[in-house]
């Protein structure tokens, strides 16, 4: 494989005007970090029929991933399934926020699904929200506790002499007491709805952390400029439910940092997976204060050549260990045979920031509508954006917006990656 580098101009990329610190919040007022409309979920009304065109299509997601259940039950020989997790049942509400806390891996409701209906267990403190802003005109049916029963009791009365599937290891299911992954298999392609928010979430992302980077000052603390990141997001409907600032040299010691109060004095690299709609979406950006330094900087280029190899070849029907295969060449070419062992290279990634673990050894095939994120990390450089693999190749739903670029020649073909940007 032959692999070529260009470094490229900044593309479209345009300085923030200067202001006065005490007259504009310049975390409010940034110039490009936010989308041209509004991202937040809106608030359905109860009184309405429902019939507005997002709900109708809330509608059908749910119908399409209802057919999936029916496939997996007719599959398994099983009768129905119970999901109790955030991320299990976000994904099968298209994209409720129905999670017990903010944090939280338990639901604050149960989903108990059969070949013919769907019903949501809640109890009474819960079910008048769920059914009037989350899941309104889609279907469910209710079955209400009071709040101080216990669920299981509900669910055990449900599945009474029923072979059923869940994603809690509950002590009522019989064969797929452990069936996790067989039903995370059914998310992992992602549907039109799905593609279209993580389309609009990747570009968010993107906006957002690329001018966190543009406007931090020297000397700040990784957690200021976490904070700085959050407060974008959050703002945008977007949930960082993983946020990494890393100072300087501090990457390449520890290849998976959380921020401290270490002050940003020469270069900062800055992670994030964010989530909205219940479905995540990860980036990573660099930028440094002056020309970066030539180790970095070659450590970078390396990275950038890394991941546009394993973007390149992420497509239908290609294994993941042929992907790492190819990914190690390039490693090996260019004199770091063992940077790949020092760090996670990739995963799927959907409802959960990390659906899968993507291993040298792993014989899962890509398949179209599956969402990947590929990190490869050399000394303290990172590289990394999310993609879908597609019929026609792969999809970047974080390309760099206002960002300096770096193009990779890969079979001939120039894929661009996110450069440093020089402040």
């Amino acid at each position: 494989m032959s692999t070529e580098l260009y470094i490229g101009a900044p593309v479209g990329f345009v300085a923030d005007e200067v202001v006065d610190a005490e007259v504009v919040d310049r975390i409010l007022e940034t110039a490009a970090d936010r989308p041209s409309k509004s991202s937040l979920p809106a608030v359905p009304d109860p009184a309405s029929d429902h019939g507005d065109v997002e709900r109708k299509r809330r509608r059908e997601d749910v119908d399409l991933k209802h057919d999936r259940i029916r496939e997996f039950l007719d599959r398994t020989n099983q009768d129905a399934v119970v999901l109790g997790k955030s991320d299990s049942v976000a994904w099968f509400t298209s994209g409720g926020e129905l999670a017990q806390e903010y944090w939280s891996d338990n639901s604050s409701i149960l989903l108990f699904i059969n070949r013919d209906c769907r019903a949501v267990i809640a109890d009474n403190v819960q079910s008048c929200r769920v059914f009037e802003e989350e899941l309104a005109g889609l279907g469910f049916q209710l079955k209400e506790r009071p709040w101080f029963d216990d669920p299981d009791r509900v669910v055990a009365e449900l599945c009474h002499n029923k072979r059923y599937a869940t994603d809690m290891g509950s002590e009522g299911c019989t064969q797929w007491r452990r069936a996790l992954d067989p039903l995370r298999d059914l998310r992992r392609r992602l549907t039109p709805l799905e593609r279209q928010r993580l389309r609009e979430l990747g570009r968010t992302l993107s906006l957002a952390v690329e001018a966190t980077c543009r406007n931090f000052d020297r000397g700040e603390r990784e957690a200021d400029v976490a904070g700085h990141l959050a407060h974008r997001l959050i703002r945008e409907g977007v949930a960082p439910v993983d946020l990494r600032v890393v100072s300087d040299d501090r990457l390449n010691r520890y290849r998976q940092p959380t921020f401290k109060a270490e002050p940003i004095l020469k270069r900062a690299t800055i992670t994030v997976t964010g989530r909205r709609h219940g479905i995540c979406a990860s980036v990573t950006r660099s930028v440094s204060f002056g020309p970066a330094e030539e180790d970095f900087r070659a450590n970078h280029t390396l990275a950038a050549m890394v991941d546009a190899t394993c973007i390149y070849f992420s497509r239908p029907e290609e294994t993941v260990s042929e992907v790492f295969r190819r990914a190690r060449r390039i490693y090996e070419k260019f004199n770091a045979p063992h940077e790949w062992t020092l760090d996670y290279q990739g995963v799927l990634i959907g409802y959960s920031p990390r659906e899968a673990l993507l291993t040298p050894d792993s014989t899962l095939k890509l398949e179209p509508n599956m969402a990947v994120c590929w990190n490869p990390s050399v000394g303290s450089a990172r590289s990394e954006d999310t993609i879908v693999v597609d019929s026609r190749g792969f999809e970047v739903v974080t390309a760099a917006q206002q960002w300096p670029q770096v193009e990779v020649c890969v079979k001939g073909y120039l894929l661009p990656r996110p450069g440093i940007l020089e402040r």
